[in-house]
């Protein structure tokens, strides 16, 4: 893998990792993390998919990692990141790519299919099933609560990280200085094994989320996490802090408004959907989730849970999940 570094179309340098092993001229994959990730995350999903012939891309989204991370809260909407994700076609030359997303990489890829459809092979979408706007809509065209006021209303009973991250410099102020601490028990909390949902319970509105957080019940190195890949993703965010991660949830607001473009449009493109079986997210994801995502993406090819897997499914379960998505590539 090399890295490499783009230019977006609002002068954001964005980093990303590439590996190629067709000389530039395989079909292209492009790879979005959510938070806390970085590119690496996709590291056990590049090498495979370059031996097979791919063009394969994975980015340190805005904000994150070694690419740049702008000030204003506005230019981390969908669609500046959708510029982006057009910066990195043209770089490479290409009018076209497989888009996969994971955690906030899903809305992404979903938000790239609906507004630059030509530009999509298909997408692989892990870990978040349909509804571009993060605690948005829920499939309900009638819906008109900002996001910001219902994670507010959530707080009034317990816990909620999308209330807490909303005010610039609160998360900060505990985060930057502790991202050891925060990325292992929230990497932990939100694994298999974890216990994400319980904190939320207990927890309080006012608390941190450090405070909240289950203590982590095994030490590193984990089946799925060693100590060396670890300790890239703690070098990153102990040089960055968590600014630029955290807009993406300050950005709600926005992307809600700029989403009512979309409403009632389906995803035409080839859709291939994993998560883990014992995701979090999925297990507070609104009861008829799936029959939203199934009525909106009419080509939904496949629709999965992985056995032994949480929200981390392509690091957890590498080997399946590639497997998974390779079917589905066949098939496009």
């Amino acid at each position: 893998m090399e890295r490499k570094t783009i230019n977006s179309k609002d002068g954001v340098k964005l980093s990303c990792l590439v590996s190629d092993e067709s000389g530039g001229e395989g079909p292209m994959m492009i790879f979005c993390h959510g938070f806390p990730g970085l590119a690496y995350s996709w590291r056990h999903q590049l090498r495979y998919f370059s031996k097979r012939g791919y063009l394969a891309v994975a980015l340190d989204m805005r904000g994150y990692g070694d690419s740049d991370a702008p000030q204003a809260i506005a230019d981390y909407s969908l669609d500046h990141i959708r510029g982006d994700l057009l910066a990195v076609l043209s770089h490479f030359g290409k009018s076209s790519a497989v888009f996969v997303g994971q955690d906030f990489g899903a809305p992404v890829v979903w938000n790239m299919a609906l507004h630059e459809p030509d530009c999509v092979d298909g997408l692989v979408v892990l870990s978040v099933p349909y509804d571009f706007d993060y605690y948005g809509r829920r499939g309900d065209l009638s819906a008109n609560v900002l996001p910001s006021v219902q994670f507010a209303k959530v707080a009034e009973s317990h816990f909620l990280h999308g209330h807490y991250f909303q005010e610039p410099g609160l998360a900060e102020s505990e985060l930057d200085d502790n991202s050891s601490t925060f990325l292992r028990r929230l990497y932990w909390a939100l694994s298999a094994k974890g216990d994400l949902l319980s904190s939320f319970g207990s927890g309080k509105d006012g608390q941190g989320y450090i405070e909240i957080l289950p203590p982590v019940n095994e030490m590193l190195p984990w089946p799925w996490l060693s100590q060396a890949e670890f300790a890239v993703y703690a070098e990153a965010f102990s040089r960055t802090g968590f600014r630029g991660g955290l807009n993406w949830y300050r950005v709600s607001d926005i992307n809600w408004q700029l989403n009512a473009r979309y409403l009632g449009q389906n995803v035409a493109v080839p859709v291939c959907f994993l998560a883990g079986e014992q995701d979090p997210v999925i297990a507070m994801s609104a009861p008829d989730c799936w029959s939203v995502m199934k009525d909106r993406v009419p080509d939904l090819r496949v629709c999965e849970l992985l056995p032994e897997a949480g929200h981390w499914v392509q690091q957890e379960q590498p080997l399946l999940v590639n497997e998974k998505i390779l079917t589905f590539l066949a098939g496009l």
